[in-house]
């Protein structure tokens, strides 16, 4: 999640020894991990939220029509063919 090196971490940890304290660092460390937790915790809450949304809305649906569309190509008989295949001569 955070890209901190060793010397970086080790700073942290002296500069939190010395302004907060060995007996209080304990606690602290506590309080910032529950609140990361929740934070993450609503994060996801959020993500399920915009993920409902977009189901409930069809947005979903229409990007994979969309996507489906972009791939598609009509030929020259009137059917639909992907783009990236083209039409036995044949089958006229």
């Amino acid at each position: 999640m955070f890209d901190f090196s060793f010397a970086e971490l080790a700073l942290i940890a002296i500069v939190a020894v010395v302004f907060i304290g060995p007996k209080e660092l304990p606690v602290v460390i506590r309080a910032v991990a529950k609140a990361m937790r929740a934070m993450r915790s609503l994060a996801g809450e959020v993500r399920a939220a915009f993920d409902e949304l977009g189901k409930e809305s069809g947005l979903k649906d229409a990007a994979e029509e969309f996507k489906q569309d972009v791939t598609m190509i009509r030929g020259d008989d009137g059917k639909m063919y992907e783009s990236y295949q083209l039409p036995k001569k044949d089958e006229h």
